[in-house]
């Protein structure tokens, strides 16, 4: 039951997807063959994925989304006025080495994309080890504050989540 269940609802989101994207009427040979082609595309695609993420605390996971569309606003609006005031003040990027100790391959993708969506941030470098992450900072005036913040922000409340 649980193998059924994993990919129902992803095949019915793709139908579904595919059913606003279609520029057709809606009919019975449309939705047909977008059940089809979903049902085909998410069990050709299992594959790739050896296992599946189970996240918890679904209330961890709204503060963080709430976290997170805060600090990119933020993000942003800081972004601007750097890049308005450009000529007049100095920008100092740089990298910084983040120690991690989330290990789970869907905590670390989610991290990746919350670092890279805020502007002046890019994920730039991850070994194997998976020991660390480093980052690209637009504006990097003391390395130190980069590391407690990311670590305290982001990673403790997605090691909630997925570990």
């Amino acid at each position: 039951m649980k193998s059924w269940f994993s990919w129902v609802p992803m095949t019915l989101f793709l139908a579904v997807i595919w059913l606003l994207l279609a520029d057709a009427p809606l009919s019975t040979g449309t939705l047909a063959f977008a059940l089809a082609a979903s049902v085909i595309i998410v069990l050709m695609s299992r594959r790739l994925r050896p296992f599946l993420a189970r996240p918890r605390r679904i209330w961890v996971i709204l503060k963080l989304t709430c976290i997170v569309l805060t600090d990119t606003f933020r993000s942003s609006m800081a972004a601007i006025r750097l890049v308005l005031r450009y000529p007049k003040i100095s920008i100092t990027p740089g990298f910084v080495t983040i120690p991690l100790t989330l290990r789970d391959p869907h905590g670390l993708a989610i991290l990746a994309a919350i670092i890279n969506y805020a502007p002046g941030t890019l994920w730039a470098g991850f070994p194997e080890s998976g020991d660390y992450v480093q980052l690209h900072i637009l504006d990097l005036p003391q390395e130190s504050d980069w590391a407690a913040y990311i670590i305290e922000r982001y990673e403790k409340p997605l090691k909630e989540i997925f570990e």
